[in-house]
């Protein structure tokens, strides 16, 4: 692991959820934030699809939170993780 990933790794640990975000959503948030850390940490090759699925399905639930869901859909379909036809 490289420096700089080392150095993201307590920048992710040390992040705060904003008080104003649903406490469902924030289980949800810090749950895959947390996960993540632990993939890097011990280097896995990747996170099990369920932190992600319950974290994009948290967010849908919030009307006021569908920008932070499309762009996170986009990065995801960019990255060929899924496949999402935008038409």
């Amino acid at each position: 692991m490289s420096p700089e990933q080392k150095e993201d790794l307590k920048r992710i640990k040390t992040l705060k959820i904003r008080e104003d975000i649903p406490d469902d959503l924030k289980v949800a948030i810090r749950t895959f934030l947390d996960q993540a850390v632990i993939v890097g940490e011990y280097e896995l090759d990747h996170m099990p699809s369920q932190y992600l699925e319950n974290l994009l399905k948290t967010i849908a639930k919030y009307p006021e939170h569908s920008l932070l869901l499309m762009e996170l859909l986009q990065i995801l379909n960019k990255d060929e993780i899924i496949e999402y036809n935008w038409n």
